[in-house]
């Protein structure tokens, strides 16, 4: 394979990486790997159903990481096209043991499909909706009553915190929340002044 070539197979899976992982923020470590969802998506998009099934249901789960879950670049531009072209052509001929990858279809099989996922590199790929039940229920903004205490501005969770009532036990009334602002002046209004004239 050649370096351009391999260059466009890591940025098309690069895509499906950050594809898969929508509405989370990717390291560039995590936009190396992929899971199980993000590879069966470009392989249909670009391989086609039939190369979709036997990497998710024969390659990916021999080749990912067991902890993980998820395949890394280096195995996918390296030995996980031959084993997926060999697997294919397993099915396609129900044959009782996968060819070799060093036989002659298998190389041109996995060549095959290393052009069609290379050309994918600039075509930007279908993004996962999210529908609109998704989207309000997970709209931190719209939260109210104790869910809206688990949620900061920003919609991170609070932790502990936003989940359990700490109670400080200092002063005089437990569980009064706005200890230590009897003194505070309250901010006046902009134009209205204490004295009168």
């Amino acid at each position: 394979m050649d370096p351009d070539q391999k260059k466009q197979m890591a940025q098309t899976f690069k895509h499906y990486v950050e594809i898969s992982s929508v509405g989370q923020n990717l390291t560039e470590p995590a936009k190396k790997e992929i899971k199980d969802k993000g590879m069966n998506k470009m392989l249909k998009e670009c391989c086609g159903d039939a190369v979709a099934k036997a990497s998710e249901a024969q390659v990916f789960p021999r080749l990912c990481d067991r902890k993980t879950k998820k395949l890394h670049v280096d195995v996918f531009l390296g030995d996980f096209m031959p084993e997926l072209a060999a697997t294919v052509i397993q099915n396609k001929k129900k044959l009782p043991k996968r060819p070799d990858c060093a036989d002659p279809e298998v190389v041109s099989l996995a060549a095959e499909l290393q052009q069609k996922i290379a050309i994918k590199a600039d075509a930007k790929p279908k993004e996962i909706k999210v529908d609109a039940v998704t989207a309000r229920l997970t709209d931190t903004k719209s939260y109210t009553g104790t869910h809206k205490e688990r949620f900061d501005e920003s919609g991170k969770g609070k932790g502990i915190a936003g989940r359990k009532d700490l109670v400080s036990d200092a002063g005089y009334v437990t569980g009064y929340k706005h200890q230590g602002t009897y003194d505070k002046e309250e901010a006046s209004p902009p134009g209205a002044s204490g004295t009168q004239s």
